[in-house]
């Protein structure tokens, strides 16, 4: 059975997972590089094989220290996250998505350990990380300066401990850091390595109207969002505590109006939809959360490799 390694998180679950990783990226080398800061496919293998990692990282200590469930500690989590990874449309890589998208998600993790907390001075700690995360990925792609508006709106409407300097973190840490690497990556003519824009690009121009024209390629990732948007509804109906309703709740916009931007998108190249990884795979790890028979496990993790496998490889 292949979830056997995964009941219990243990040194072999981390370890297939991290070799599974390793097989995808050999695999994303395989593929046209639309954009990357350096031509070196050994360069291009770390950044993507640290991305992935540093993924995993902030996925598994959202979901398995903490998550509502914390008495079942499994790691299907570490098996989900690869198989999804492997179900996504990607035609070629764009290293912009998969970089920044994982500095998201470690930022993320430091405001769900920051809500965790209660020492002041760690809280502050967790959330500049958190804020100098942001403003990585926002030198990398300018709009990621949104996804700030999600951890604002987490802050003011949860059931917390507010500090005024919390605020204070969150805002100037990206006034302190975009501008002045502006200034000296301009300075040095080095600014078009950075700083792109998925409106303004040329790569990156969006259509005038919403043309859904999706091939069997994306088969995998329906299947994915369905089981998402099941797992999703029965997370939020057995959750009581306001914290996590209102983080789920800012999970599923997120999800929801990046999916409807990337549908928008001109050219898309597929690994925009590592956007997407931590929420998704946070959610349907829900299901395997209480005991579930071995049968309905396997059938979901083969149903997601069999549809990959077919749809993106055969047919």
């Amino acid at each position: 059975m292949i979830t056997k390694a995964f009941e219990k998180f243990s040194y072999t679950s981390a370890g297939i997972s991290s070799l599974l990783l390793l097989g995808i990226t050999y695999y994303y080398l395989t593929l046209p590089l639309k954009w990357s800061f350096f031509e070196s496919k050994i360069s291009n293998g770390l950044l993507i094989f640290g991305a992935l990692m540093l993924t995993n990282h902030a996925i598994d200590t959202i979901t398995r220290q903490l998550t509502i469930e914390r008495a079942n500690r499994n790691a299907y989590h570490l098996l989900l996250y690869p198989i999804l990874i492997f179900s996504f449309p990607i035609e070629s890589i764009d290293m912009r998505f998969i970089l920044s998208s994982a500095a998201i998600w470690s930022a993320w993790r430091n405001m769900r350990i920051f809500f965790e907390l209660t020492n002041n001075e760690k809280q502050k700690r967790r959330l500049f990380d958190a804020s100098l995360l942001l403003s990585f990925a926002s030198l990398i792609i300018l709009e990621n300066l949104i996804i700030f508006i999600y951890p604002l709106i987490v802050l003011i409407t949860a059931n917390i401990k507010r500090d005024f300097k919390h605020f204070i973190i969150l805002f100037f840490t990206p006034l302190l850091i975009i501008p002045p690497a502006y200034v000296i990556l301009s300075f040095f003519s080095l600014d078009s390595y950075l700083f792109s824009s998925y409106f303004f690009g040329d790569q990156l121009q969006i259509l005038n109207g919403f043309k859904l024209n999706l091939s069997t390629d994306y088969i995998p990732i329906s299947i994915i969002f369905i089981l998402y948007l099941i797992s999703f509804l029965i997370k939020f109906f057995r959750t009581f505590s306001l914290n996590r309703r209102v983080l789920d709740i800012v999970g599923f916009v997120f999800t929801a109006f990046t999916s409807y931007l990337f549908f928008y998108q001109q050219d898309l190249s597929g690994s925009e939809f590592h956007y997407l990884s931590l929420i998704l795979v946070y959610f349907i790890s829900q299901l395997f959360a209480k005991k579930i028979s071995s049968l309905y496990l396997n059938f979901i993790f083969t149903s997601i490799i069999v549809s990959t496998i077919i749809f993106k490889f055969i047919i």
